[in-house]
């Protein structure tokens, strides 16, 4: 009798224990957002030629039409008006939703910051940032 007993605790708190990581799992999943999972250029990286786009990945899907990228220098991080040297809107790729690009105007050496803020297919948006820099060109050595 006493081993019935102890099997049917055992299967309750069993049970007592699945609930209570399914409802945890359950919670995170309402609260994710899409977050990056790479970027060219990459986040602090230091470019020797300046990029002619912007490509961001993300570990969730992305709706097309409702995404930002603003590209602009530094300097103007705390500027209340940065001017976009990003041409055109964000475009997702057709083939792969979690992959969003934009193109850019012909960047000059110095710091740079991307802003962005994307739409996964589950309704939520993802702010984000990341920086880099195009060094100066090397004076060729003969």
């Amino acid at each position: 009798m006493i081993s019935i007993w102890k099997m049917s605790n055992a299967r309750m708190v069993m049970t007592v224990c699945l609930a209570t990581l399914v409802s945890l799992l359950a919670v995170h999943s309402a609260f994710a957002h899409a977050q990056l999972t790479k970027s060219s250029p990459a986040d602090k990286a230091k470019l020797q030629v300046a990029p002619d786009k912007i490509e961001i990945w993300f570990n969730e899907l992305l709706d097309e039409g409702f995404n930002s990228i603003e590209v602009f220098t530094a300097a103007e991080l705390k500027a209340k008006k940065h001017t976009n040297l990003a041409k055109g809107v964000p475009v997702v790729d057709p083939k792969d939703r979690t992959h969003v690009t934009i193109s850019l105007e012909t960047l000059k050496p110095g710091d740079y910051i991307v802003d962005y803020r994307v739409l996964s297919r589950d309704g939520h948006t993802a702010p984000g940032r990341i920086t880099f820099q195009v060094l100066e060109a090397k004076p060729e050595v003969k």
